[in-house]
């Protein structure tokens, strides 16, 4: 399928990092691509924007690092190593602009990485649905199972990749669809002393005594847990529960205090 077309990209990719080597970020990868694609007659649309839906809903939109002759969507990295959510990505990517075939280039290692994905019409997300709830190890579970099967329903429909927005977006329709009370929480106040210091920008929904948090983040390391932990205690909730949607599989953290 578009192997003519595939043959050529590739071969600007290989040019790009012959001359370039591995020793750039990679927006200096995304330009000189872009370059040397239409050089080659190619039409290429560097940081081409599309929305993204949730169930017919417009819960934001992406910019792709290249898409050529409005067919090949490329998706470029300058990191050590490709793992497995770089390659999730890009399958999302294609599900979410409906274009046929994807390729991942990795110009950071010692050789070109590149290969091809196909958008597979059979696979209408780009995750399958691998969670079971029987598995969970967690005592509480029982008191956020619904929110469990949401987030999980949220990553397999949309994939990973996206800006953490798109994923609360996505979370508030279903919890207005599941007819859940809650409150959208935006900016806190720092008070010392009875003094107002300044404000901060904060996106988390209040549901009774829970703290909920969607995040699109590399890891939920200690750092992370920690700003969270303190944002439960600043909002004197019992409990809290993080969602991160940078995963291949449902990624969270639940505390109860």
């Amino acid at each position: 399928m578009y192997e003519n077309l595939t043959y050529q990209i590739n071969g600007c990719l290989f040019r790009v990092h012959n001359t370039l080597r591995n020793i750039w970020k990679e927006e200096v990868y995304e330009q000189a691509l872009e370059l040397e694609l239409l050089k080659q007659g190619l039409q290429a649309e560097r940081q081409k924007k599309f929305e993204v839906f949730y169930f017919e809903r417009r819960v934001g939109y992406y910019k792709i690092d290249i898409l050529v002759e409005n067919t090949v969507i490329l998706e470029l990295k300058a990191i050590p190593k490709i793992l497995p959510i770089h390659q999730a990505q890009l399958i999302s990517y294609l599900k979410g602009y409906n274009k046929p075939l994807g390729i991942l280039a990795n110009f950071a290692e010692i050789s070109l990485y590149h290969r091809t994905f196909p958008n597979k019409l059979e696979q209408k997300t780009p995750f399958k649905d691998t969670f079971d709830f029987t598995k969970v190890q967690l005592k509480e579970k029982e008191k956020i199972k619904d929110l469990l099967f949401m987030a999980n329903r949220i990553l397999v429909t949309l994939g990973a990749g996206y800006f953490h927005q798109v994923y609360r977006r996505a979370f508030y329709y279903e919890l207005k669809m599941a007819n859940i009370n809650f409150e959208v929480i935006k900016e806190i106040p720092a008070i010392y002393l009875h003094h107002s210091l300044d404000s901060a920008e904060v996106n988390f929904f209040l549901i009774g005594d829970l703290l909920l948090s969607v995040v699109a983040v590399s890891a939920l390391d200690d750092l992370e847990l920690s700003k969270f932990y303190s944002y439960i205690n600043y909002f004197k909730c019992r409990r809290g529960l993080i969602f991160n949607f940078n995963a291949v599989c449902l990624n969270y953290q639940y505390v109860e205090k």
